[in-house]
């Protein structure tokens, strides 16, 4: 039986985990864009905060 299409799915209005490390694509874009300023790369950030710095740095190369 399946659930009427008006129901809210209480699990997908969540936001993101905020400890979720940053994706792959985070990840590659990161490294091009710390390579490109000098700034260090630190693989160990989680997806929040790896858009922050993506944002800064982008700012920086820009």
């Amino acid at each position: 039986m399946t659930q009427p299409s008006y129901l809210i799915n209480a699990a997908a209005d969540l936001p993101p985990d905020p400890r979720e490390p940053m994706s792959e694509v985070q990840a590659v874009r990161l490294r091009s864009l710390s390579e490109e300023t000098g700034e260090p790369f630190d693989g160990a950030l989680t997806k929040r905060q790896a858009a922050r710095r993506i944002a800064a740095l982008e700012e920086m190369a820009a």
